[in-house]
């Protein structure tokens, strides 16, 4: 299989990096295009091919991955039109359900994805949406290539707005509150670097706890507490402030906004 990228972007630069190496594909399998010629330049680095015409990279590839910004598709998806015939062609932004995708691609098999930027650290993970009429080989290979970089879940098409809530856009919200805790950690005399520090290393154990002990996150959090403790001390902050709505608020809005940009 060759793989195509159209837009040269951190996304696709996460994906081509855990493809190559994941040992997936070799780097002359690999087209990867940007009207920006300096943008390319990492990417020529690594072996790809690289090219200023979304055609060329359409025209060379089996499976063309769109990771161009969203308001980018009204111009680059009747350029390669023809070009993607018969061939795959995945899109990793929000909104555009794979019934307009059809639409603007005629003759292409187009499929739909949502990963988030852990992919840059191969911790990535990627919603995928039911394959509907792609052939399977392809589907297969798509699923591949977002293994290659972290773990992969297939969900009906209608709940990828729900996945942008809480794995798309979500690293975002853990580096507000790693921000914030470092801040704290400031006003309290810790240097920033060793606050961020402990921070970061205490956001990862503690999801790794989350995944292998095979306890719930309320187990967890009753297990660190202890009667009367700066724990439950700190936790009634989260209660007065009402916590757990402000999460529920903030995922019903990134919801409601990928429902918005919808075509």
């Amino acid at each position: 299989m060759k793989l195509g990228f159209i837009g040269a972007g951190n996304m696709s630069g996460a994906i081509l990096d855990g493809v190559l190496k994941g040992g997936l594909l070799q780097a002359d399998q690999i087209w990867i295009s940007n009207r920006h010629e300096d943008k390319l330049e990492r990417f020529a680095r690594l072996g790809v091919h690289t090219t200023t015409d979304n055609c060329q990279a359409a025209r060379e590839t089996d499976l063309v991955i769109l990771g161009v910004k969203p308001q980018m598709f009204g111009e680059v998806l009747p350029e390669i039109a023809e070009q993607v015939k018969g061939k795959g062609v995945l899109s990793i932004s929000p909104g555009y359900s794979l019934a307009w995708l059809r639409e603007q691609l005629p003759g292409c098999h187009v499929m739909r994805a949502m990963p988030n930027t852990p992919l840059l650290v191969g911790k990535g993970c990627t919603a995928l949406a039911e394959r509907g009429d792609a052939p399977e080989t392809l589907f297969d290979a798509v699923k591949a290539v977002f293994s290659s970089a972290g773990e992969v879940f297939v969900v009906p098409e209608n709940l990828i707005d729900a996945v942008i809530a809480i794995a798309g856009s979500s690293p975002a919200y853990f580096f507000r509150m790693a921000d914030a805790m470092v801040r704290a950690g400031q006003a309290q005399g810790l240097e920033p670097e060793q606050a961020l520090r402990m921070a970061a290393l205490t956001m990862e154990g503690s999801a790794r706890m989350l995944l292998e002990s095979g306890k719930t996150a309320g187990e967890l959090e009753r297990q660190v507490c202890s009667p009367g403790g700066t724990t439950l001390a700190a936790l009634t902050a989260f209660d007065d402030y009402r916590f757990g709505e402000m999460v529920s608020e903030a995922m019903e809005r990134c919801v409601r906004r990928s429902r918005e940009l919808g075509k």
